[in-house]
């Protein structure tokens, strides 16, 4: 497993009632940076899990938790933190 982060960006709404003029001045994608474990590379998703446990527990299966699945289409960069 690889130490990533990844850089990607993800749509977002407003709360309630807006004129045109406020969603308008809104209307970009929002950027996001998230860091985690690669446990899964596809062409079309990526799969980070920033929390791992049992690696050194012997034969204890891995877990993770907090897993993201990000669209590899919404991707803009990855970086190698850590092999």
């Amino acid at each position: 497993m690889k130490l990533v982060l990844i850089e990607w960006i993800d749509s977002h709404s407003g709360r309630g009632w807006r004129t045109t003029e406020e969603i308008e001045r809104c209307a970009e994608p929002l950027y996001c940076r998230s860091v985690g474990w690669l446990i899964k590379e596809t062409k079309q998703v990526k799969v980070i899990v920033p929390h791992i446990a049992g690696e050194k527990n012997g034969d204890i299966i891995l877990q993770g938790c907090g897993d993201l699945t990000i669209p590899t289409k919404a991707i803009i960069k990855i970086t190698t933190l850590k092999e």
